[in-house]
């Protein structure tokens, strides 16, 4: 008997799958206010989705998608970094902005950690990482 490996999975307000080159695409809904229980159905879609390996993660957010005080502390915590080599987040808006900055400088993510405005420079900046999962 095989367990089935899902390829997509779908939360309250994103999803997530494994691209052929192997990054992990969070794509996160427009307009959302992303909480602290959707970052854990995330953390736990990724660990189903790569079998409990870490990835490099494309994390898309939608216009208009912010995060709570307590999704991210979590997402930028060694407890919701478990599945992460690192983290390229595409983003659209100042406010997004604003929190990218806050996360780098007073979270201080365990994982490389970096934001951009498009996915060919975030793609780009996680290939050349070379980091993998040891």
């Amino acid at each position: 008997m095989s367990i089935h490996q899902p390829e997509k999975i779908e939360g309250r307000c994103f999803t997530v799958f494994l691209r052929d080159d192997g990054i992990l695409q969070i794509d996160i809904d427009e307009n959302s206010y992303f909480e602290k229980s959707d970052f854990e159905e995330l953390r736990d879609a990724a660990g189903l989705i790569g079998k409990g390996k870490k990835f490099l993660n494309l994390i898309r957010v939608g216009k208009g998608t912010l995060l709570d005080d307590k999704a991210r502390k979590l997402s930028s915590s060694v407890e919701g970094s478990i599945y992460k080599l690192a983290d390229a987040f595409v983003i659209t808006s100042y406010a997004q902005q604003l929190i990218a900055n806050f996360i780098i400088i007073m979270n201080n993510p365990p994982v490389p950690t970096s934001f951009f405005t498009d996915d060919a420079a975030a793609i780009k900046w996680l290939k050349e990482l070379q980091i993998s999962d040891q």
